[in-house]
């Protein structure tokens, strides 16, 4: 299965260079938006996955263009065609991605693996784009993490991402941007392991800001 890119989708980026059931309700949130986003997913398989999330245990014959969840129509899910996810459910299920399961006579059903869930949570770090509002509400956020020395790998793939999706090096490990996404770093925070050395705090006023509003195209 071909993975997807990351792709810096900023308009800021510089060409040059908690608990189980929290996060259960966190990635399910995050299949709905996912889901109901205007535009096609990469892959049907993408699809499949966050339906599968959001159903729980989906029924193999529900899987058709305009399927509902708790009464919903997803916007993504019109894209595909039935063959289309037959074809994809077809590809996770050899992949190990989901499994097939019976109950009480009825139809098969479908539920994720521990490796569909985690490739689904990839798919979805991809995915994470921050707010762009064409005004500027005057708030900077700021992101500060101390991460020790025992997590380094972690610790450099969160600066690659917060450079990749438009943050400005304030100090070393302190990054601002110019409008709220707490809960796009609180995921990617969460998804190196590493959100509970993240702070996120918003600042109104700054003794001063010209580098900052120079870099965000702000004057």
């Amino acid at each position: 299965m071909t993975k997807p890119r990351i792709q810096p989708k900023s308009k800021y980026v510089n060409d040059n260079p908690r608990q189980k059931k929290i996060v259960e309700k966190s990635l399910k949130l995050r299949a709905e938006e996912f889901l109901a986003s205007g535009t096609p997913a990469s892959y049907a398989t993408q699809v499949v996955l966050a339906l599968a999330i959001l159903s729980g245990a989906a029924a193999l014959g529900a899987l058709a263009p305009g399927l509902t969840v708790a009464a919903r129509s997803y916007q993504r899910t019109k894209y595909y065609s039935k063959k289309q996810l037959w074809d994809a459910t077809y590809t996770l299920k050899r992949g190990g991605y989901i499994e097939e399961f019976f109950r009480n006579g009825e139809n098969p059903r479908i539920k994720l693996t521990k490796k569909g869930e985690q490739y689904f949570k990839k798919i979805l770090f991809e995915d994470v784009q921050l707010p762009e509002p064409k005004q500027w509400g005057g708030k900077w956020t700021f992101i500060v993490f101390d991460i020790p020395l025992g997590h380094g790998k972690a610790r450099e793939a969160m600066r690659w991402r917060l450079k990749a999706l438009g943050f400005y090096q304030y100090q070393k490990s302190v990054w601002a941007y110019p409008h709220p996404c707490e809960k796009e770093i609180l995921f990617v925070a969460d998804y190196f392991g590493v959100g509970k050395f993240v702070e996120i705090f918003s600042v109104d006023h700054l003794s001063n800001d010209k580098e900052l509003k120079k870099y965000f195209k702000l004057n």
